[in-house]
């Protein structure tokens, strides 16, 4: 693979404030180069004042300095010299130390506004998009990529930028000291830096595709044995689901031992060249006929930026391996952030206004993006304010379909719904705050029954009064009573500790807590026995003539009680009437 390092991406994944902050700790860190450069350079001048009597002979641009301070000894020359060694390490420690916490701090504030900003493009994509995409994946990417392109894109990026500046001041100022060992020096380690880069790049990106694929499937089995964890227990599929997520966590985990082991081999290579490396330069300067005592100080400023040298070096080569290896994470980020996430439609005084009298759809006609035939097909219906209306039909016959349309979380092909003569596409916020829905399956989050009724809202915004309103009218104030804590009972997740008559019951409930005009029930009591479904329906029944209602469902005997039915067939109203006169 070819790719070049996707430092452009990165970059393009922060937001305008992100990237100011960014060149603010680029600026850090050339400080923090300069720092690094001096602390090494000082180490030809300390090693020289250690070991040579002539040393402020060697050096007569200090005399002047000197004289000023009373021409000290050499013994006080060099208790000096090392206390100014000591306040330049630990100044530099500071600064270094200081700049370590703010790169921390900014890779950490990206991971948190990266995760809000994709799960905000998320939430606010049209009904369509949920309906194509896999939510494993969608939870993979808001939590673990997010996570992964912080350890795998900012932080590594950031290593790259530091220790390549660092590299760059020690290798000028051994270039200008011994330019000969410099020069051998730099070509055999960045020959061997990139003898490495270039073996191994391959891999490691493959590797990062391959767990990013087996991540995705590994959250998906998980979900799927979870979730369905009562049929799972009846059909003994325990060891089925185990084996398939153990084989998916066994191959993510292998991949990243993989990386994991390759990203520590350069530091033992290097530190054998390091070592040779020295060992050479010392012969070298030896051979040239150089005095031991004109060597040192040259050959502790090599030793000591080969100490700083080495990690550097290693450190640029992991921050490069764990680009390559981030890189499918990087790219699913860049491409789920070009989608759109349009505002929310706000409320608009001037839109659909409360409904008075009628709904309209007028030849809808809708096909779903992945189906061949239509799901409607130039549906044309009436529904007046006050009337119970039902739909009854087979699978398939466009029911839901319809439905979605009312809500509003579907844009027919052909045709509108309007309200008084007003679209609601036009102004959907204002009629969907007119709705209340009930599906077949009513999704309670494991919190309160109280806030599984005011659903998605914070306690300090929870109508109490209303709650009460919406509990009388879906008759569950005999369930809500028998229960020791009452409307603060935890439910379970997915509303487990419920029978299924409750858990209907709680969602007619919620539908009603914000007192809507139109009631929706879709399929609501499908799944529920006939006892049940009798029951429900009563609190349904007792809403007539104060809400306008409409049921979709299989049976004619769940919308007995509606003013007018209508039947649908492959997308069309076959057939329309009372209850006594249909079929």
């Amino acid at each position: 693979m070819n790719n070049p390092l996707p430092i452009r991406k990165v970059w393009s994944l922060l937001t305008p404030g992100q990237q100011r902050t960014a060149l603010v700790l680029l600026f850090l860190m050339f400080i923090g180069m300069a720092l690094e450069t001096l602390g090494i350079g000082l180490v030809i001048p300390a090693l020289a004042l250690l070991t040579r009597r002539d040393f402020v002979s060697n050096y007569p641009a200090l005399q002047p300095a000197l004289q000023a301070l009373g021409n000290p000894s050499q013994q006080n020359l060099v208790i000096g010299g090392m206390l100014i060694l000591v306040g330049v390490y630990l100044i530099k420690a500071l600064f270094l130390a200081f700049l370590v916490w703010r790169q921390t701090r900014f890779a950490f504030g990206v991971q948190v506004q990266l995760s809000q900003r994709l799960f905000t493009v998320y939430l606010r994509q049209p009904y369509t998009f949920h309906l194509q995409r896999n939510s494993a994946q969608l939870i993979r990417n808001v939590i673990n990529e997010v996570g992964l392109f912080t350890f795998n894109g900012i932080l590594p990026g950031m290593m790259l930028l530091t220790e390549s500046l660092v590299l760059l001041g020690l290798c000028s100022l051994l270039l200008v000291v011994e330019p000969l060992g410099a020069l051998i020096a730099v070509s055999v380690l960045g020959t061997a830096a990139w003898g490495f880069h270039r073996l191994t790049r391959g891999r490691i990106a493959r590797w990062g595709e391959a767990r990013q694929h087996h991540e995705g499937l590994r959250i998906q089995h998980l979900q799927q044995g979870l979730g369905g964890a009562k049929d799972v227990k009846l059909l003994g599929r325990e060891t089925d689901f185990l084996e398939q997520y153990r084989v998916h966590n066994a191959q993510s985990a292998r991949v990243g031992r993989l990386q994991a082991t390759l990203q520590q081999l350069p530091r033992l290579w290097l530190e054998l060249l390091a070592v040779s490396g020295l060992a050479i330069l010392v012969i070298s300067m030896l051979a040239q006929g150089r005095a031991l005592e004109a060597v040192l100080p040259t050959l502790g400023l090599f030793a000591a930026a080969a100490f700083r040298l080495m990690p550097s070096v290693n450190r640029v080569l992991g921050a490069v391996q764990s680009l390559r290896y981030g890189l499918p994470v990087i790219d699913t980020l860049h491409e789920e952030l070009k989608l759109a996430a349009p505002e929310p439609a706000a409320q608009n005084n001037n839109g659909v206004p409360a409904f008075q009298t009628e709904i309209r759809l007028t030849d809808i006609r809708y096909t779903y993006p992945s189906a061949a035939t239509p799901a409607l097909n130039g549906l044309s219906i009436s529904i007046q304010k006050g009337e119970p209306v039902g739909f009854i039909g087979a699978s398939g016959a466009g029911k839901s379909t319809l439905v979605d349309i009312l809500l509003g979380l579907l844009t027919p092909d052909t045709g509108e719904v309007r309200v008084d003569d007003a679209d609601i596409q036009a102004h959907l916020r204002n009629w969907q705050d007119q709705i209340g829905y009930v599906p077949q399956s009513i999704y309670l989050t494991d919190d309160t029954l109280r806030r599984n009724v005011a659903f998605g809202l914070p306690n300090e915004q929870i109508d109490d009064a209303a709650v009460q309103r919406a509990i009388q009218a879906a008759q569950l104030e005999e369930f809500v009573n028998s229960l020791p804590q009452g409307l603060e009972t935890l439910v379970g997740e997915r509303g487990i500790r419920l029978s299924g008559g409750q858990r209907q019951r709680i969602g007619i409930a919620r539908a009603l807590y914000h007192d809507p005009a139109v009631l929706v029930l879709d399929e609501a009591t499908s799944s529920l026995d006939t006892a049940t479904e009798r029951g429900v329906m009563q609190a349904v029944r007792a809403l007539h003539g104060t809400k306008t209602i409409l049921i979709v469902a299989h049976r004619l005997s769940t919308v007995e009680n509606c003013d007018r039915i209508y039947r649908l067939e492959q997308g069309r109203v076959v057939e329309a009437g009372v209850p006594a006169t249909m079929r």
